[in-house]
């Protein structure tokens, strides 16, 4: 039932009753959305195991949005199509190169590694002639107590050390032909996963003579970072072409609806960040501005107050000035 009403959701959207002019009507600019599955591959399901679901050595895990071929066609049919796909491609192909970039650093200090000599032949080497030197030095101790046991009249337990001997003989013997394949063995850097792989066993040597592949090569890990490496050159062209595609456009226009709706991503976060920051800038400057034309038009007010009080002062006559008018008048 899950898995149908999974299907159903990807195919026809989570929201396929609706009606088409409904307000809560899922647009692929929602958050929610995987806007890498919406152009190209998501880098998530790259690294797959043989029942569908992320490997659990997959360097990106498994993705936590919703591929949905209905956000596929919605995506087609918007009239931004063009302006979108650009920058979800851009997107894309960021993430890829960064996978990429990382991969191919450890595959260098692998290879760094094989120019030292440090090879499974040498780690081999070393081991096994530890193990010899030890080997030979309890096989000898064993046979002098057994010769003297032998004088001493133990034969039964000299013979008991006997058989020990021979078998520390067999086991220094098949250590000393692990050695002599060891140093047939051929400790190469993949040039697609950066692993560091070892031709060790007879078929895998003729394997290799004949031109044949790796037995990793059919692992998740390398077949994840071959559709990774793939990827990247699809999605590089593709971008390349869509950037020709929207010279001339208000790319800007639609993008920024696409942050408004999405709550930004990528370049489009860092673009909103600088948007807002610039606004608090400029909404700081221009109040201060509003707060020193405040003071400026009190203290003009205070002072035209104070030059008309003046003036006022000057013209208006005295009381005793209007009682002499008055006495002269008569």
């Amino acid at each position: 039932m899950d898995a149908t009403r999974a299907l159903l959701d990807s195919l026809m959207g989570k929201d396929r009753n609706s009606a088409p002019d409904a307000k809560d009507r899922q647009s692929f600019k929602d958050p929610d959305v995987c806007k890498h599955y919406l152009v190209g591959d998501c880098p998530h399901e790259m690294w797959v195991n043989q029942e569908g679901k992320a490997s659990p050595n997959s360097p990106v895990g498994a993705c936590k949005k919703q591929h949905s071929e209905a956000m596929r066609v919605r995506l087609r049919d918007d009239k931004d199509y063009v302006t979108y796909r650009w920058r979800y491609l851009e997107d894309l192909r960021a993430i890829l190169q960064k996978l990429v970039d990382e991969n191919n650093k450890k595959a260098q200090k692998v290879k760094e590694k094989l120019n030292e000599g440090v090879t499974c032949t040498a780690d081999t080497h070393k081991a096994v002639e530890g193990k010899l030197s030890a080997k030979e030095t309890l096989a000898q101790e064993i046979i002098e107590a057994a010769e003297k046991m032998a004088e001493e009249g133990k034969v039964d337990a000299s013979k008991q050390k006997l058989e020990e001997a021979d078998k520390l003989a067999h086991q220094k013997f098949r250590l000393t032909r692990l050695k002599e394949v060891a140093d047939g063995w051929m400790d190469e850097c993949c040039d697609v996963c950066g692993s560091q792989i070892s031709w060790r066993a007879v078929e895998e040597l003729e394997a290799r003579s004949k031109g044949r592949d790796h037995p990793h090569v059919p692992g998740a890990w390398h077949q994840g970072w071959k559709r990774c490496r793939e990827a990247l050159r699809k999605v590089t062209e593709e971008a390349q072409q869509a950037k020709e595609a929207c010279r001339g456009l208000d790319v800007g226009v639609a993008l920024d609806g696409d942050e408004a709706q999405n709550g930004g991503r990528g370049k489009d976060r860092d673009r909103g960040r600088e948007k807002a920051k610039a606004n608090r800038k400029s909404g700081s400057s221009s109040g201060a501005r509003k707060r020193k034309d405040r003071s400026r038009r009190s203290e003009r007010r205070k002072r035209s107050s104070e030059s008309s009080r003046r003036h006022k002062r000057k013209r208006s006559p005295s009381r005793k000035g209007k009682k002499r008018r008055r006495s002269r008048s008569r």
